[in-house]
């Protein structure tokens, strides 16, 4: 049974070295927010409720909250003076949080919900007051330093970068970021902060010292660098998408998903997969998408918000947007499927084809080089090559329908709204603007005319017309030399 605590949750920070005006915390790694990272993980380790610090972009990070499906209270720090400060301001609120209370950063997003459940269960086995998450490091510079105690490794302070002693910047154990204390501690604690005299600040690692000062009972808990790393930058974004990549690719191919290159696989953590579906090398997926039993994706193709099918499949050099496609369909190689398009079972769209709100029946194919939008196609057609659906006529969408068996040559254009006839027949460089009855032919063509002996004239004209283009740009060129010419 996973331990009950409550989160509170420090996503105040403005993030300055962020360079940018989106709230740090709501930067994206892997399709989710940093911030939605962190309450991810504490509500798996079995945090009951959450409490989350915000500043800078409050209704931005509120909006975001809103979206997480989480039991969670926003607490306004609304002006910025450290972490201590930041905890202070939650008090009130924290009459309705549990007993044991989990302190967390809101930018650390690699922090693994077992690993939380770890540090909340040894809490609990050393009768802690207050633990530490800490963390062993080869350059702590930047790190607030733990002071432990000699006799049992407890912590007795921890020093920040700024306030270090030359022997204190030696220690290699830093502060972690993670806590875990007492309701009661924190509001005995808590008040008694007193503000930085370099900084002005109040810091939440001042509460070491004052709990050692109140003979309560402390303990470290050492945890990987890796999880602890927090994010200040676009750098360390970047190195965080990193191992949550690698994570994410690890934890499907556990599952049973072929994955061909998982060094070169951009998965959201929002995809889901099911065994026996394979990845190629190069694949980006975002949002919802879901890959079904049997499915095989190519290389270097983009599939966001998409839907694939039992043993479907899509072929390299594809984009796919807001898309279904169902058992046994194919699409590709270099196909565009924009939102709306729906390819029924055993259906194909080839090379070179887009298709945008538009559903395709059972076993129908559109092979290559062609456009199809808002269309109703049905069962066993098919569309030859540069086909278009001529849907906009510069106001409104006009929907084209092709029901079932209907055979479409090549070239043809269906200006919409029309419809098409089932087991009609469209003939090849047709543009069809009426309906086609069932089973009829519809043929649409201007008149062909041949003029015998034309062809040798049409080419003298050209190759005159082409030498007078010459002669005309020789004399722009050098109209100096001509004009000398002349009058010699």
């Amino acid at each position: 049974m996973k331990p009950s605590f409550s989160s509170l949750v420090l996503a105040a920070g403005k993030g300055t070295r962020m360079k940018s005006a989106l709230p740090k915390v709501l930067h994206k790694v892997c399709g989710r927010s940093l911030l939605a990272h962190v309450l991810g993980s504490a509500a798996a380790a079995g945090a009951s409720s959450h409490f989350v610090i915000v500043g800078t972009g409050r209704d931005e990070v509120l909006a975001e909250l809103g979206t997480l499906g989480l039991s969670t209270q926003d607490v306004w720090q609304k002006e910025q003076k450290g972490t201590g400060h930041a905890a202070q301001v939650a008090l009130p609120y924290l009459s309705k949080a549990e007993d044991l209370v989990v302190i967390l950063a809101g930018d650390a997003p690699l922090l693994k919900p077992e690993t939380i459940q770890a540090f909340v269960e040894n809490h609990r086995a050393c009768k802690a007051d207050l633990s530490l998450g800490t963390m062993e490091v080869g350059d702590p510079f930047g790190y607030g330093r733990v002071v432990l105690d000699k006799k049992s490794a407890a912590p007795r302070a921890i020093v920040e970068e700024k306030e270090a002693s030359a022997k204190e910047k030696k220690i290699r154990t830093v502060n972690g970021g993670l806590y875990a204390v007492g309701r009661k501690t924190l509001e005995q604690l808590l008040p008694k902060l007193k503000a930085s005299q370099l900084t002005g600040e109040l810091y939440l690692t001042d509460i070491i010292a004052l709990a050692v000062k109140a003979k309560k009972k402390l303990a470290a808990f050492s945890i990987a660098p890796e999880e602890m790393s927090g994010v200040n930058d676009l750098v360390q974004l970047q190195e965080a998408e990193e191992v949550l990549r690698l994570r994410i690719a690890r934890k499907w191919m556990r599952d049973g998903v072929r994955i061909a290159s998982p060094q070169t696989l951009w998965m959201d953590c929002t995809v889901t997969c099911e065994p026996g579906c394979e990845l190629g090398p190069n694949l980006v997926l975002r949002g919802s998408t879901n890959i079904a039993a049997g499915a095989k994706l190519e290389g270097n193709s983009v599939l966001i918000d998409a839907k694939i099918g039992k043993c479907a499949s899509v072929k390299a050099f594809s984009h796919l947007e807001n898309v279904v496609l169902r058992e046994d369909a194919s699409a590709g190689p270099f196909a565009r499927l924009r939102p709306g398009a729906d390819l029924g079972e055993g259906s194909k769209i080839g090379n070179f084809v887009e298709v945008k709100k538009s559903k395709i029946g059972r076993n129908s194919k559109v092979s290559h080089l062609s456009y199809v939008g808002d269309a109703q196609v049905g069962e066993d057609v098919n569309i030859g090559c540069g086909f278009i659906a001529c849907n906009y006529d510069g106001v409104n969408k006009h929907v084209t329908t092709i029901l079932d068996g209907a055979f479409v040559g090549s070239g043809v254009s269906a200006v919409a709204p029309v419809t098409i006839g089932k087991d009609s027949y469209v003939a090849t460089g047709s543009v069809i603007n009426r309906d086609v009855p069932e089973g009829a032919l519809g043929i649409a063509r201007v008149k062909q005319e041949n003029k015998e002996g034309y062809a040798e004239k049409l080419r003298g004209r050209m190759k005159a017309q082409k030498a007078n283009q010459q002669n005309s740009k020789t004399t722009k060129e050098r109209p100096g030399r001509d004009k000398e010419k002349a009058e010699k």
